[in-house]
């Protein structure tokens, strides 16, 4: 039984190669959603404007946002849906971010300014999410390369055996030192599913065939009582 499910394993990654083949969702514009704003070190940019009575925006779930304001100055943002009541750009020691870990649409309050941020799936034929077991099996029978995208005072606190560190927020900096892996899987994990996420679309952007994401992150694979490295 336990070889089968290799097997099984290695035709379900056979097949998301040969999918691949087709495009990413960036490359058939017609089949992608219209996504808002832009990616700067590794956080959603969605840019506020105060002169509209309302404003909506489409983002992926698991983004960081940062919001902004066109023509400078700051925002106070309220979203209750995400527990959200903050001024941007955020003060010094704050975070300059907010986090939307599920598919949604959330209304919020920016000053007098109404509207929506709807978070949807990010899907893409090179793209795929694993759970812990599943990722655990693909690791043994497939070799692919481990990209962790946290930090490194989490990487130190304990890692996949094999992983090799580049967090979220330089990726966009250093993404040429992986081009050898291009047509390999990459398996990319963080420590929720989130900034492995928007990770993944990075690597998709520049053209990575074969992305594999833990959709719940280390904490589900500690949870399952995997390997950890420190």
């Amino acid at each position: 039984m336990r070889q089968n499910h290799a097997v099984l394993v290695a035709l379900s990654l056979l097949i998301l190669v040969c999918a691949g083949c087709g495009g990413t969702d960036e490359e058939n514009p017609a089949q992608a959603p219209d996504i808002s704003g832009r990616i700067e070190g590794g956080l959603r940019i969605l840019t506020f404007d105060p002169d509209a009575d309302r404003q909506s925006f489409r983002i992926y779930r698991g983004d960081y946002v940062r919001p902004e304001v066109q023509g400078g100055g700051s925002v106070h943002l309220v979203i209750e849906d995400l527990a959200v009541d903050h001024t941007f750009p955020a003060p010094e020691g704050s975070k300059p971010y907010f986090k939307v870990p599920e598919v949604g649409t959330y209304p919020f309050q920016a000053d007098s300014l109404e509207g929506t941020i709807e978070a949807v799936e990010y899907t893409a034929a090179t793209y795929r999410e694993v759970n812990a077991a599943e990722a655990e099996e693909l690791i043994r029978n497939v070799d692919p390369f481990i990209l962790d995208v946290r930090t490194p005072r989490e990487f130190e606190a304990g890692h996949l055996p094999g992983a090799t560190l580049i967090p979220v927020q330089v990726l966009q900096k250093r993404i040429a030192e992986l081009e050898e892996y291009k047509d390999r899987p990459v398996f990319v994990y963080c420590r929720t599913g989130n900034r492995s996420t928007v990770a993944a679309r990075m690597l998709i952007d520049r053209g990575f065939m074969q992305v594999i994401n833990l959709r719940r992150g280390i904490v589900e694979w500690q949870r399952a009582g995997l390997d950890i490295q420190q």
